[in-house]
Order: C-alpha cells, then sequence, then structure tokens
C-alpha cells in the first residue's frame, strides 16, 4: 500500500462519521420536513382537511406522509435524518429491479456524495423518488412477469407520488412511456389498468373532499393555484438556479457518457431497453429541478439519485468513468459534507438554547399568530396556528405591501399568543402599526436571542394576549 494510505482511510471514515453524525443530534437541518409535519399533526391528530390548519403549495401527500412518520417516530432528534435511511434503503432494494449493483455501494454512495443535495435531511424528494422508484419497478416487473395487476398497482402509487409532489409529473412520463408503449411492451390492457389504478388512488384521496362537498376540493386547489401565481421565482433565482443545475449535470456528465458507452441509448432493442430507464429518469427529472425557479441544492435530489443508481451498477460491472473524470465531483462532495456539518453544529448549538419545553407548557392548545418568524418554534414547541399562512414568508408573499394589513386583521380577532423574530420592532422587521398594537394589547412573556452577534432564525419573542381589542371597522383598521 502506498505511504500513509491507512491514515487516509480512517481519516476519510472518521470525517463521514463525523458528517452523518451531526445529522442524527439535530431536529432537522431543512426546515421544509418539519413544516410538513406541523400541517401533518393537523391531519392526524385534530382531522382537519390540509390546508385548513397549516396551508402549503405542495399537495396534502407529503403532509399526511410526514404525519404519520411522526407518530411512528415520537422524537426530535434525527427524525428525519432516520427517515432518509430508511427510504434510502428502499430505493436500493427497489431499483435493484433495474441491474445488477451492490446495495452497499448504491447506499454509501447515495449518503456520502448525496451531501452536495442534503440528501441526509429527510427532505420530501427522497419521498418522491421512492415513490417513482415503485412506480417505475412495478411497471418494469409487470412486464418481466406478464402480470397486469401490477400495473394497476403502479397507477395507484403514480396517485399517490402526484400528491407529494406535482413535479413526478414531469419525472415519470418518460420512463412510464417506454415500459407502456415500446413495440412488442405495449398492451391496450396494461395502460387501463395503469389508468384505473391511479384514478382509483386519486378518488381514495381525495374521498374526504368528495364526501364534504360545497366546494372543498375546488378550494383547495384554487388556493394552491393563487399561492403558486405569487410565489414563482423572479428571473435572477431562475438564472441562479439554471446555472447550479447546470454545474451539478457537468459535475454528473461522466457517469452519464460511461453509462451511454456500455449501454447505447441508440439501441432500443427489447433487451436493451431496460437499459434506457435510468437515464430517461434522469433527464425527464432534470427539468423539474428548474421549473420552480428557486435554486434550492435538495432538489437536484431528483437527478443525482437514478445517476448513483447507475453509477453502482457500473462498478458492479467494471465499466465506470475513469476516476479523474469525477475529480471534480469528489472535490464538491468533500466540500458540502464540510459545510453541512458546520452548518449542524451550528443548528444543534442555536437550537439547544431555546426552551421548546418551557413554551409548550405556557401555551399548550391555545393558538398562536406567526409574524414573520422561522416556523421552527411550531415543531420544536408542538403548538398550533392562529393563521393557516404559517411559514414565516407565506403572509408576505401573498400579500405583498399589504401584509401588515393581514397581520392587524389576525391581531383584530385577539390571537391569544404571538411569536414574531427577536426584538422584530426595534430590528424593523415588522411594521410600525402592528408593533403598536402588540404594545397596546399584549404583554412580552419570553424572549431568547441565540446569536447575540446578530438574531437569526431561532431567536424570537413570544407574546400574551393581556388586554382584549374591541371590535375595528376596516375604515378604523387601516387608520393606524
Amino acid at each position: 500500500m502506498p505511504t500513509g494510505y491507512t491514515a487516509l482511510k480512517y481519516g476519510l471514515l472518521l470525517a463521514v462519521f463525523i458528517y452523518i453524525l451531526s445529522y442524527l443530534l439535530i431536529p432537522f437541518s431543512n426546515e421544509d420536513p418539519a413544516y410538513y409535519t406541523v400541517l401533518g399533526r393537523g391531519i392526524i391528530r385534530y382531522h382537519l382537511f390540509p390546508h385548513s390548519y397549516g396551508f402549503d403549495h405542495k399537495p396534502f401527500g407529503v403532509d399526511l406522509f410526514y404525519g404519520l412518520w411522526d407518530q411512528i417516530t415520537p422524537f426530535y432528534r434525527g427524525k428525519f435524518t432516520l427517515l432518509a435511511f430508511v427510504l434510502i434503503g428502499l430505493i436500493t432494494c427497489i431499483c435493484h429491479a433495474f441491474g445488477e449493483f451492490s446495495r452497499r455501494t448504491a447506499f454509501i454512495l447515495l449518503i456520502v456524495c448525496g451531501s452536495m443535495f442534503d440528501i441526509l435531511s429527510g427532505n420530501s424528494e427522497l419521498v418522491l423518488l421512492t415513490g417513482e422508484a415503485l412506480c417505475l419497478t412495478l411497471m418494469l416487473k409487470g412486464l418481466e412477469n406478464n402480470q397486469n395487476s401490477l400495473f394497476f398497482l403502479a397507477g395507484c402509487v403514480a396517485a399517490f407520488v402526484v400528491n407529494v409532489n406535482y413535479l413526478s409529473a414531469l419525472c415519470l412520463p418518460a420512463p412510464a412511456a417506454v415500459l407502456l408503449l415500446s413495440p412488442g411492451w405495449f398492451r391496450l390492457s396494461r395502460c387501463g389498468l395503469t389508468l384505473l389504478g391511479s384514478m382509483t388512488g386519486l378518488m381514495l384521496l381525495f374521498s374526504p373532499y368528495i364526501m364534504a362537498g360545497h366546494g372543498a376540493l375546488q378550494t383547495y386547489f384554487s388556493m394552491q393555484q393563487n399561492f403558486l401565481h405569487h410565489y414563482s421565482g423572479s428571473w435572477h433565482e431562475r438564472l441562479r438556479g439554471l446555472l447550479w443545475n447546470t454545474i451539478d449535470l457537468v459535475l454528473l456528465s461522466p457517469i452519464l457518457l460511461a453509462w451511454c458507452r456500455r449501454f447505447s441509448p441508440l439501441n432500443w432493442t427489447e433487451e436493451n431497453r431496460k437499459n434506457l430507464l435510468l437515464p430517461l429518469w434522469f433527464l425527464s427529472s432534470l427539468p423539474a429541478t428548474i421549473l420552480s425557479g428557486h435554486p434550492f441544492d435538495h432538489y437536484f435530489q431528483l437527478c443525482f439519485v437514478p445517476a448513483a443508481i447507475m453509477w453502482a451498477i457500473l462498478l458492479r460491472q467494471g465499466a465506470a468513468s475513469t476516476g479523474y473524470m469525477l475529480i471534480p465531483f469528489f472535490a464538491s462532495v468533500a466540500f458540502f459534507m464540510v459545510q453541512n456539518t458546520h452548518k449542524n453544529y451550528n443548528t444543534l448549538r442555536f437550537s439547544n438554547r431555546v426552551n421548546y419545553a418551557a413554551i409548550h407548557k405556557e401555551i399548550g392548545q391555545k393558538k398562536v399568530l406567526n409574524i414573520r418568524t422561522h416556523e421552527s418554534v411550531f415543531y420544536m414547541a408542538d403548538l398550533k396556528p392562529f393563521d393557516i399562512y404559517l411559514f414565516y414568508t407565506h403572509i408576505d408573499i401573498m400579500y405583498g405591501q399589504q401584509a401588515w394589513q393581514h397581520y392587524l386583521q389576525d391581531l383584530q380577532q385577539n390571537a391569544p399568543y404571538v411569536v414574531m423574530p427577536y426584538d422584530a420592532c426595534a430590528r424593523h422587521q415588522v411594521e410600525v402599526p402592528v408593533c403598536q398594537w402588540i404594545q397596546a394589547h399584549y404583554q412580552l412573556i419570553y424572549a431568547i436571542n441565540v446569536r447575540p452577534s446578530r438574531p437569526n432564525k431561532f431567536s424570537l419573542s413570544i407574546y400574551k394576549l393581556v388586554q382584549p381589542a374591541q371590535p375595528q371597522t376596516n375604515s378604523e383598521m387601516l387608520a393606524h
């Protein structure tokens, strides 16, 4: 062995261990799963329709999933990282239908190299990818074993996947079309069963809305459409997202090139057609990572996972691309491992300074109005939202410069508690009329600045209603 090989090997193992441990020690790395869990609690505990407890522009399937996971795992530290491990394990098992590879190798590649895309945060992309992999595998097994019932099951799974994230409508069609419409594979019965399964799954998911009537289903979709109209990314965000996706694509291109050399994309014979599913899954997922217009690194998980499975298959066959071509990718992985570990350490340090248990004990089941505070307090202290627009930017996105008027309308209804960023009025994070109302009718009961040099998302102030306000007309309210 070369000199220093042993030291390098154990040094890398130690770095990976510290990287994984940093995720296991914190309540969340990305706030999205925590937010989905808050909304899921409304569905599971209080049996409320999605978007009537708390709003999100994603379909309600993702909230239902995280609400169920919250019931299974009644703890905070490492909850979503454990979910990531479970889903990654399922993906490596399910994707074995696409080719022979070492499950252990694929598992390690996904966990370690997925640091570029914050894969251990357990975000909804992993849920989406697990469902997509299962849907495609069911159809593939249906072809191989001539079991048409599997196409019906694949349709049911597709219905749930679409209701986790609408982006799956872009990710699935290309590989699914190969499985359903290719010469020799096409059967009208299989297409019909897949469609029937999708319709059955959708009917089951939306049956509570259908039974409720009174336009409940229409309201559900119109709320999302209205919000997404305001939420679309600006042109510079779209350009930045396109740039990062292009860089990620270039870094992973050696894997795609090696796959194309091994399995020609021009060879559409029946025996080679199965080898086209993974690259098609990758390529059809690429537009989905760009569509939202927001440059979030976890979106590229949609492309990285099929690429990692291709990589594992190539390694098993001894046909992987030349090592030096992946040096830029490995360098990026090392950088993001260090960056994420440092970010997680800060999350641990700052979140530990907030007494969430005391907050929950004080507030209990009373509702809390969130005014531009990071929504993590609702997850960590298990609080109930007063306004359905709970995410700290939702009201600003929806109402723009009139956001303060919406906050005043909520305050006029005597919200029992209000949570705001630490010293928000002095730092001009909340408009003067809202601050005046808070000072007149509420008392500060808890405040914590977790970073004295500059308050961050965990720093907050909580106010309790002490003087109920008298009802006002809209003209009186706007006069403040």
